[in-house]
């Protein structure tokens, strides 16, 4: 039990140390205006196991590597305040009007090992069913952040789905 409680607060500070980095580059990342029909940009959403019911926030930085691969740097939350942070390759087709996605990562033992996953996005949505050898399955659903009026295209706003937040100036 001991032993247990001990790898369940280094899981958690672990946790917490790598959150403080992605949140780094996410103010980043949000400050820089994406051309609007691209994969590229800010991500946020939610993820949903099918296999236990587990479910939490998700935001992803994905950013394009070469023709037809992105990298998705995630973070995502866990019974509302554990957090994680992993990252995945895209290999993506666009066929004009959407994207299609799959690939696979091992996350290692305690996420649940390989990772294989597949779905579509458009400019605005994006919607990828996972499943992990361990058995979870389920789903990420996540909207792009888009920019604000106010900002000008300088940078985007601090929300989802059309509604403005703070400009990240």
């Amino acid at each position: 039990m001991v032993r247990l409680s001990v790898a369940f607060v280094l899981v958690v500070l672990c946790g917490m140390l790598t959150g403080c980095c992605f949140e780094r580059q996410w103010q980043e990342a949000t400050r820089y205006s994406y051309p609007e029909r691209e994969l590229a940009g800010c991500w946020e959403g939610t993820w949903q196991s099918d296999y236990n019911g587990h479910h939490g926030g998700l935001r992803a930085i994905i950013s394009k590597q070469g023709e037809g691969y992105y990298d998705a740097h995630f973070h995502a939350t866990y019974a509302a305040v554990i957090p994680f942070e992993f990252e995945l390759p895209l290999l993506v087709t666009d066929d004009g009007t959407a994207y299609a996605l799959e690939g696979e990562a091992d996350l290692g033992w305690l996420a649940g090992g390989l990772y294989t996953y597949n779905g579509s996005a458009t400019s605005t949505d994006f919607v990828s069913a996972y499943s992990a050898e361990n058995k979870d399955h389920g789903t990420f659903t996540m909207q792009k952040k888009s920019p604000c009026a106010e900002c000008s295209g300088s940078g985007t706003c601090g929300s989802t789905g059309g509604a403005c937040g703070a400009c990240g100036r």
